[in-house]
């Protein structure tokens, strides 16, 4: 993995996840570059201050454009806007008042960019007393009735990220891309406070519910893929509804206690937020029920199962397991310490791994 700040893997890493999706319109390398440049190592401050100038240069350049009719131009500048910010907000402290304000500047300017795009369309799903905000969005051929992936995120990602992580792949194959903040992502979290729960069987649940009233797509064609944390989220709702026709864990993980918690202590805080915990051992307490045990067994739709031996974040061994447990058709595609793909999210490897995982999906849901 390339070093942006070669004394702190993290922030380089984030930068590295920033630039893999800039390949799908989530940014561009020299504005990235100059902005890095900008940014003191280990300066939270300098971090945040750096990613929100550069954010809010580019919405400048958005409006402009959209007000000269440069509709195209607005859009691709709304979209890169939209994630400058939310990388300005990555490091912010859940207790900072910044990290809202400059969250719903991302929600902001991505929705703006998807007004211009044509075929993203923000949806509220109905969970429990309350509602899941996210989108739909619609294949680059119009077909009738399409199959529809769910493509969930991780501990620290948004829905409007998850449209630059590949989202895109899955359009050109003519299937919808249902994107939605459950528990414990996005606004759920920043803006209802609703903190992230171990059955994700609810929320995937309540999405397919969603797709059952629609009648512009397949809901009897419904795939899951789930990055980092959603992983685990995919994994056990594919264990407890049989609707779920394909899987793909994509460095996921089987346990989040031992798997992310105490594989990687950097990322402790973040998720004491998302479940709410003020302590270790609260975190330790409620993070215990977050496991695939006794689920991987009752999963009966095809799994794939992605992982990289030089997993930064969750520990590798979490993918052997998943596939030893696993009693359905099964696939595991595993890269070898040191070759492009073997990071977390194989983030330096987007242009084959997306690719793949997608035609996986196509040959599962169209054939």
């Amino acid at each position: 993995m390339f070093e942006f700040f070669p004394d702190n893997r993290g922030w380089s890493f984030t930068c590295l996840r920033l630039l893999a999706e800039s390949y799908y319109g989530g940014g561009e390398f020299n504005e990235c570059a100059r902005t890095i440049s900008r940014i003191t190592s280990d300066d939270r401050e300098s971090w945040h201050r750096e990613w929100l100038a550069t954010g809010e240069r580019i919405e400048e350049i958005s409006r402009a454009a959209q007000q000269a009719g440069h509709l195209i131009t607005a859009r691709k500048a709304y979209f890169r806007a939209s994630n400058y910010y939310r990388v300005a907000e990555f490091f912010l402290s859940h207790s900072d008042e910044r990290k809202i304000s400059t969250y719903l500047k991302s929600v902001s300017c991505f929705q703006a960019a998807a007004q211009l795009a044509g075929g993203i369309e923000s949806i509220e799903v109905p969970y429990e007393d309350t509602t899941m905000a996210g989108y739909l969005v619609h294949p680059v051929e119009p077909t009738e009735n399409p199959p529809v992936l769910i493509f969930m995120g991780g501990a620290d990602s948004t829905a409007e990220e998850i449209y630059f992580i590949a989202c895109q792949e899955a359009l050109l194959r003519g299937i919808a891309c249902a994107i939605v903040d459950g528990p414990g992502r996005g606004g759920m979290l920043r803006l209802k406070k609703v903190q992230a729960i171990p059955d994700y069987e609810k929320p995937t649940g309540a999405i397919i519910d969603y797709l059952e009233t629609r009648d512009d797509v397949d809901p009897t064609r419904v795939a899951l893929l789930g990055v980092s944390m959603g992983g685990y989220y995919v994994a056990r709702a594919a264990g407890h509804d049989k609707r779920v026709k394909a899987c793909v864990v994509h460095y996921g993980c089987y346990d989040v206690l031992t798997d992310i918690y105490e594989h990687y202590p950097p990322i402790q805080d973040q998720l004491r937020w998302l479940v709410g915990a003020d302590s270790d051992q609260e975190a330790r307490t409620a993070l215990g029920e977050f496991t695939l045990e006794g689920s991987l067994e009752q999963i009966e739709c095809p799994l794939l199962i992605i992982h990289g031996e030089d997993d930064l974040i969750i520990d590798p061994k979490a993918a052997q397991r998943i596939y030893d447990e696993a009693r359905c058709e099964k696939q595991l595609k595993l890269f070898k310490s040191g070759e492009p793909g073997s990071n977390h999210c194989g983030y330096d490897h987007q242009a084959e791994i997306f690719p793949f995982i997608h035609d996986w999906i196509h040959d599962q849901l169209v054939g």
